[in-house]
């Protein structure tokens, strides 16, 4: 945890060290208390811990781990060579992605803490902003919230079992030489709960009028759809349905249409009405290769032309094809049918003797054509939570309750939104294929938004699968010629690896801070 305990302020950075530290002046560096004087600077400080916060690994990782995407026409060995074959289920402790998700996090956490430790300073020194104030901080406990419940995800071994191990409860700060111990899943829980709830309390007593767009702040509806979201996690069914029946039901927010779901995840012209609870913001000043959304897949653009490194897998597109009507997701997630730029759709993929040439399904969901790697132009945010999460956590608790006609229902409350014409309620008969029928609309509504390797941790077994559903044109021999990425290699029951390894710069930082099993 050393790393992330010193904090360097210049101009918008901020230093926090050991107060034992006599730091000299220097020119054009601002220290914590010149810092964190005002509203005005806490809302900065917290501007920049959202920005930390946008990672695309979780959303590229999690697509090329499990079965949504496979390697493209223009791979150059990502994903498949090194210490991040994550299309060969290769993990250890220096891969990059755990190492991505681990410090985004606990970095952003660093400024939202400093955030939450001024925020009485500056009230008593500007008692007029106590109501800008109080919505500081309830943004920052619900961004405080949101970033423990990822590490709770990735690296805890058991999501359920508050006995089991999960990351560093950072809440507060830490002085430089400090080298807190992992805490428990239950210790994880309980301050993500309280965050929220203070959070809940803050925005319902605040008198402040309510942000403009609120898709792109830290809501009273997010920190409602993040507590369904970690019952969710739990499996406390009971709590879960009950705020996501207060999302549902009390939001403002519906569904988007099949008509309305490019503005959502093409343009990102949509109301603030329309499906996001909440998203990262990108401007067209940070458009950059290193840290688009859109370039977690391709080099350039989403387009055959664009150097796709990876591609939707032939499987999720086999779904998405064959469903029963037309499926508006199709055509947002796979770039449609086109010369140069659209997919090249290959009907006789299965026995093409070159298929990496002949069938290449193009990444369009983040952004579609209007995403390239271009200074100063559009490029995506990055969307956390949606209203259809909501139904889907619904679903789950029908399920739980061996309710499978409100399971059959909540997932229709989805479908008939996605679909040109509504589909025929599901006929649902026992648990297992209420559960898997919950899986399978994830994959589908969720797909490339960092969900899959969560969802099939969390609900494997009570779906009854046990292998990631992998097209073997997309690693036989005979297709990609990816043998290792055969899904047969990776059985789901006992697999250690649904814990991400505790990246190797924490264990050098913190020799006693104890390794993932496996590992």
């Amino acid at each position: 945890m050393k790393k992330f305990i010193c904090y360097l302020f210049i101009v918008a950075m901020f230093v926090s060290c050991s107060e034992e530290v006599l730091d000299p002046f220097l020119p054009g560096v601002a220290f914590e208390e010149q810092a964190t004087r005002t509203a005005a600077d806490l809302n900065r400080i917290l501007n920049n811990s959202q920005a930390i916060m946008t990672n695309r690994t979780e959303y590229s990782f999690t697509s090329i781990f499990t079965d949504e995407a496979a390697p493209g026409s223009n791979n150059g060995g990502q994903g498949i060579a090194g210490t991040d074959a994550y299309f060969l289920y290769f993990l250890v402790p220096t891969s990059a992605a755990p190492d991505a998700i681990w410090q985004s996090n606990y970095n952003a956490m660093a400024r939202v803490n400093l955030v939450l430790q001024n925020v009485e300073k500056v009230t008593t020194n500007f008692p007029a902003d106590a109501n800008l104030v109080k919505r500081i901080t309830a943004e920052a406990k619900i961004l405080r919230a949101l970033a423990h419940l990822k590490i709770l995800a990735y690296f805890a071994p058991d999501l359920t079992n508050d006995a089991s191990l999960a990351g560093i409860l950072a809440n507060r700060t830490f002085a430089y030489n400090e080298t807190p111990p992992r805490a428990t899943v239950g210790e994880f829980y309980e301050l993500i709960h309280q965050d929220l709830d203070d959070a809940i309390a803050l925005y319902t007593t605040n008198t402040l009028p309510p942000v403009t767009n609120n898709s792109i702040y830290p809501t009273l509806n997010l920190a409602r759809a993040l507590k369904a979201r970690a019952y969710a996690y739990k499996k406390n069914y009971v709590n879960a349905e009950f705020w996501a029946d207060q999302v549902i039901s009390s939001s403002g927010i519906t569904l988007a249409t099949a008509a309305q779901l490019p503005a959502v995840f093409h343009t990102h012209t949509s109301t603030a009405t329309q499906e996001v609870i909440y998203k990262f913001a990108r401007t067209a000043q940070q458009n950059a290769q290193a840290t688009n959304l859109h370039n977690g897949w391709v080099s350039v653009a989403n387009a055959r032309n664009g150097s796709p490194f990876y591609e939707v897998s032939r499987s999720l597109y086999n779904v998405l094809r064959n469903a029963p009507g037309v499926d508006a997701r199709k055509d947002i997630i796979v770039r449609p049918e086109g010369p140069t730029t659209g997919s090249l759709v290959d009907p006789a993929y299965a026995t093409s003797i070159n298929v990496r040439a002949t069938d290449i399904l193009v990444p369009f969901k983040h952004g579609g054509a209007g995403a390239r790697t271009s200074a100063s132009t559009f490029n995506p945010g990055f969307i956390q939570v949606r209203l259809s999460e909501m139904f889907l956590i619904k679903a789950e608790c029908r399920a739980a309750a061996s309710d499978f006609t409100g399971v059959a229902l909540a997932l229709k409350s989805i479908t008939d939104r996605r679909f040109t014409t509504p589909p025929a309620l599901l006929v649902l008969t026992s648990p297992q294929q209420a559960w898997k029928a919950i899986l399978d609309e994830r994959r589908v509504e969720l797909a490339f938004e960092g969900h899959r390797f969560i969802d099939i941790k969390r609900l494997y077994a009570v779906a009854g699968i046990n292998n990631f559903d992998r097209d073997p044109a997309d690693y036989a021999v005979t297709g990609l010629n990816f043998p290792g990425a055969n899904p047969a290699n990776f059985n789901f029951t006992g697999n250690y690896k649904f814990a991400l390894p505790i990246p190797q710069s924490e264990i050098n930082a913190n020799a006693s801070f104890g390794q993932n099993e496996g590992y």
